[in-house]
């Protein structure tokens, strides 16, 4: 197999799924095309030059195409839930996009494709970019949670935390998601019409 940026990134990916972040090195990434670590240097220059490249390829795959329609509450509650498949289509994906530093053209058309919606919504520019940046960190929080891999704890006292014990656990769902989401969404326009 010729070696590539894209194979490079295909085979970190790959790595990514089966050990998470924490275990993602170049020489493990090395390993699994066949070559030395030197070798990857021509394509990416670092660790964290990789971690980029993953996470322009995860927002290209992932939503790199989107064409969200309709009223703009729906488009960005697409925005938003195509965001979180993004990151939970890897091991670790809402890390990646964290510790990432890209600027590929990707990111940046998300971007630019949220505030042109948000401007013509009747959103200032400002505005617009405040709230998203309010509905990705929402998003990339409530991913990073789902993500984490905790030991089971023991449940709380009943007697003395009665709610939380009828609560229950393991919140991070898609309805928890979608609950949260609708209420970012529906705080956006009554900020909206009320500005």
């Amino acid at each position: 197999m010729k070696l590539s940026r894209d194979s490079v990134v295909d085979a970190a990916l790959e790595l990514l799924d089966e050990v998470g972040l924490d275990g993602l090195t170049l020489r493990g990434v090395a390993e699994r095309l066949h070559v030395q670590a030197p070798a990857l240097y021509w394509h990416v220059r670092n660790r964290q030059a990789l971690i980029d490249e993953m996470a322009a390829a995860m927002i290209r795959d992932g939503i790199g195409g989107l064409a969200p329609d309709g009223a703009w509450m729906d488009q960005l509650g697409d925005i938003a839930r195509a965001y979180r498949q993004t990151m939970l289509s890897h091991r670790d994906g809402a890390r990646v996009l964290a510790e990432s530093c890209s600027a590929d053209p990707a990111i940046a058309r998300l971007g630019e494709l949220a505030l042109r919606m948000l401007t013509s919504a009747g959103f200032t520019t400002q505005d617009a970019m405040r709230a998203l940046v309010s509905l990705t960190s929402y998003v990339a929080g409530f991913v990073t949670d789902e993500q984490a891999s905790r030991p089971p704890t023991d449940p709380p006292d009943p007697v003395l935390f009665p709610l939380l014990t009828a609560a229950g656990a393991g919140h991070h769902t898609a309805e928890t998601f979608e609950y949260g989401l609708q209420l970012l969404l529906s705080g956006l326009r009554l900020a909206r019409l009320t500005a």
